[in-house]
């Protein structure tokens, strides 16, 4: 990773994270297949299991070659693979990049500011954790995120994501503060930009405090506000920017 993620964690650790709610995908897949996703109106359990299989696919070829993986994507052939086989040799792939590059090696990613490895590792852990979520869901199963894990993916999507979110004429520049975990996240939700400080805005127009889990959820439109926070004109116009970033 080239950029600054106060909040990272080890490339161990989420390896260890990667491999657990992958090899977790794996276990529940069959069950799921014909089951629909609840945070992904009109998927079954089939297709997301084959939207994650060519997410791997496509960043083990953006580490490989360090450029934009060409052609069409998906791969024509990975759809005649059975969707469980494809999740698995995919991840294979990805894992051998993994095991064969440092994080401070150069991969193409879409952020410009941070092209290297340690940018996949850490996004397709978060990617991993919230997949795992959503196939659990379907079955009605679903567990938490670890809280560690948690706290560095509201990191992510607010600064990745809601910081590159498509302008918004309608945006009315509303303010909202987000606390978990003793730190805290001021955004501004600007039409051309949205902004963000890692403090506490006592002037904010909508203040969300929760577990971190509940709060990741809840950005990622998997889960209600967290207990305890009240709806909010703020709240509603942040969850809609980041619709349009993720």
């Amino acid at each position: 990773m080239t950029a600054p993620y106060p909040y990272a964690l080890s490339f161990d650790r989420y390896r260890a994270l990667l491999d657990r709610d992958h090899a977790r995908m794996v276990e529940v897949a069959a069950a799921a297949l014909t089951a629909q996703v609840p945070a992904c109106p009109g998927w079954s359990g089939e297709d997301l299991i084959r939207h994650t299989a060519m997410v791997y696919l496509h960043k083990a070829e953006s580490i490989r070659t360090a450029a934009k993986p060409a052609g069409t994507w998906p791969p024509a052939e990975l759809a005649q693979l059975e969707p469980v086989h494809a999740l698995r040799q995919c991840y294979a792939r990805l894992m051998e990049q993994f095991d064969t590059h440092a994080p401070g090696d150069p991969a193409f990613t879409w952020v410009k500011d941070d092209q290297s490895v340690g940018f996949w590792i850490r996004r397709l852990a978060h990617e991993t954790s919230i997949h795992r979520y959503d196939l659990e869901s379907a079955l009605g199963t679903a567990s938490p995120i670890d809280p560690d894990l948690a706290v560095d993916g509201i990191d992510e999507v607010l600064t990745v994501m809601l910081v590159r979110s498509k302008p918004d004429d309608g945006a009315t520049g509303l303010t909202v503060t987000l606390r978990t975990a003793g730190l805290a996240w001021t955004v501004t939700i600007n039409p051309a930009v949205v902004t963000l400080e890692r403090l506490v805005s006592d002037r904010a127009d909508a203040q969300i405090s929760g577990k971190p889990t509940e709060l990741l959820l809840w950005l990622w439109g998997r889960g209600p506000l967290p207990e305890g926070a009240p709806p909010s004109d703020a709240a509603a116009e942040l969850r809609r920017r980041l619709a349009t970033a993720t």
